[in-house]
């Protein structure tokens, strides 16, 4: 009785992480992605037939620089190297976590230092460079359902601080930092029988970012303000000193967005609008355990999203896979 109750709530919990994020998204080649607002905002931009390229790429590049700088300063597991909620460490005190990862990634964009449209209309690969700091403090110790099933619904807290560097003279701007909040609910703790299993959800504002600059004389400019919201799902195990954790993800990119394109010596086409893409990511990792100290390391790969321009002759494809790698050190007291 006792292993088919345990198999049962493994079951379940398994069968949760499975379940994709819901969404309206259209397929693409491993889950779900979509853009939203784009199309609309462009056919403001291009009131002028000859400000229509200019105005899809610089839109474009917009969501890409949202989803580049959205996903290194969140990247794959909220708690890096723990597929399981921090839990009470005596009583009803909370354990607490401090955690500090560096990621790296590189994001195709079309080029937005370019000062014609023709060059515009090609593309490039910026190296994003981020830090990430997260304290978490377990509230909640969750229900124990047998000798070894326990955390059922426990919960801890979440607070990050990331800054992402970008790369210089790429026509995009030099830094762009962001605070979050999140929560993790525990669906499985870690034991020795049976894995760690958890769900999370974040959300990280960021600051203005900008793409390209009319004034320096580029084709074209995108100001882009960044929200990033996050769903996380992971499962692992340790096996006395190592581990390691599989998860899957799903992001939402979303912020109000200034598109600037010169249509003459003096003169700009400027429209605002709120633009917003989402997508699913893939990651594993595997740590090393030092008492109350751990370093780990993740890679990870997030879709692109469907190219809403059918007509559209540039080269740049929204639709690749953007890899990404990190290392994180953390300390649990």
């Amino acid at each position: 009785m006792r292993r088919w109750r345990e198999g049962t709530v493994a079951g379940v919990a398994a069968a949760a992480i499975l379940v994709p994020a819901p969404s309206s998204a259209q397929q693409t080649i491993l889950g779900r992605s979509d853009v939203r607002g784009l199309t609309e905002l462009v056919e403001r931009c291009a009131e002028h037939p000859d400000s229509l390229s200019p105005c899809r790429e610089i839109g474009l590049a917009a969501i890409a620089l949202q989803q580049g700088v959205g996903l290194v300063g969140s990247l794959g597991s909220d708690i890096p190297g723990n597929p399981s909620t921090l839990g009470h460490r005596l009583g009803r005190m909370p354990r607490l976590g401090l955690a500090v990862s560096g990621g790296l990634l590189g994001v195709g964009i079309p080029p937005v230092g370019a000062a014609g449209v023709t060059e515009l209309e090609g593309k490039e690969t910026l190296t994003l460079a981020g830090l990430r700091v997260d304290a978490i403090a377990g509230v909640l110790d969750g229900l124990r359902l047998g000798p070894s099933i326990g955390g059922v619904l426990s919960l801890d807290l979440i607070a990050s601080y990331s800054h992402v560097r970008l790369p210089d003279g790429a026509g995009v701007t030099g830094s762009s930092s962001g605070v979050g909040l999140g929560a993790r609910v525990g669906l499985l703790r870690e034991s020795f029988t049976v894995p760690g299993i958890s769900v999370s959800a974040t959300r990280r504002w960021h600051g203005t970012l900008r793409a390209g600059s009319v004034d320096a004389g580029t084709a074209a400019q995108a100001d882009p303000e960044l929200t990033v919201s996050s769903l996380r799902a992971v499962a692992g195990k340790n096996w006395f000193v190592v581990g390691v954790m599989g998860g899957v993800g799903w992001e939402r990119y979303a912020g109000d967005t200034r598109l600037s394109v010169p249509r003459g010596t003096t003169d700009a086409s400027i429209v605002t609008g709120h633009i917003a893409s989402e997508r699913m990511l893939y990651f594993v990792s595997g740590w090393y355990n030092f008492v109350i100290t751990q370093l780990s390391a993740e890679v990870g790969a997030a879709e692109g999203v469907p190219d809403p321009f059918a007509e559209r002759g540039g080269t740049y494809d929204p639709l690749g896979l953007t890899w990404f790698a990190s290392a994180a050190f953390r300390i649990t007291f």
